[in-house]
């Protein structure tokens, strides 16, 4: 079986272009070896927020041609671009499977990621929940990580029964989620680790507090930390601090 791979990336937004083009060549990869195929042929649409795709029209013309089927990279949207939901039914169409990216999934570092580490939020203009990654753009690689996350709020309020006020009613105090923890062996020099999910529609009204912890090459133990204001997220990348 052929298949003519089609690809998607997004030149305005280059950071989330090359992750999102290495997850395709890795998916397609997969599908591949699972199907017994080969790869005819390879097209790359540079996406813009227009409708144009001359690449997609081409690799459909080089399918009818060949009789090859069209496989579809990726069908999730890119940076701040568009899903891509393609109907097609003039020829044989295969879609590649979707990255797993559950706590512990590894990617490389974007390429404009700090020599540092950092949290990235590679869909940060996006309104959906969205994976938050550790990202290592130092030269050397760090281990025995452990993640701890908590978000407190001042918009919310719970009883405290351990303060009384005046009246002898409890008082109140600020609502809080529950910890969470999260453990990784090791993270590579520039590789970025999926390490906690974020939802804006409600994250955004807690401050979200990262601790983490990890061994360096020298053998050193590291703690640095983060906060995530309660607002939109206005950038991709949050440094750590010790």
């Amino acid at each position: 079986m052929n298949v003519i791979a089609y690809y998607r990336v997004r030149p305005s937004e280059p950071a989330y272009s090359d992750i999102a083009l290495q997850e395709q060549r890795e998916a397609v990869k997969t599908w591949i070896e699972g199907h017994q195929a080969a790869v005819q042929a390879e097209y790359v649409e540079p996406e813009t927020d227009g409708f144009s795709r001359p690449q997609l029209r081409q690799a459909m013309e080089d399918c009818k041609q060949s009789g090859a089927t069209l496989l579809i990279a990726r069908t999730e949207a890119i940076g701040s671009g568009a899903e891509f939901s393609p109907r097609i039914s003039s020829i044989p169409v295969a879609f590649a499977p979707k990255p797993s990216r559950e706590r512990g999934y590894v990617s490389l570092a974007p390429e404009k990621a700090s020599a540092d580490l950092t949290l990235y939020f590679p869909d940060f203009r996006n309104l959906k929940t969205m994976p938050v990654y550790l990202c290592n753009g130092t030269d050397a690689p760090i281990h025995t990580i452990t993640v701890r996350t908590i978000g407190l709020t001042s918009k919310f309020t719970t009883p405290d029964p351990t303060i009384a006020d005046g009246s002898g009613s409890a008082s109140e105090r600020p609502l809080s989620t529950t910890p969470t923890a999260f453990s990784l062996d090791r993270l590579d020099a520039r590789r970025a680790a999926v390490i906690d999910r974020y939802d804006p529609m409600f994250d955004s009204d807690f401050i979200i507090a990262f601790e983490i912890t990890f061994l360096d090459q020298h053998e050193q133990k590291q703690r640095m930390k983060a906060l995530i204001n309660p607002a939109p997220l206005s950038s991709a990348f949050v440094a750590l601090k010790t």
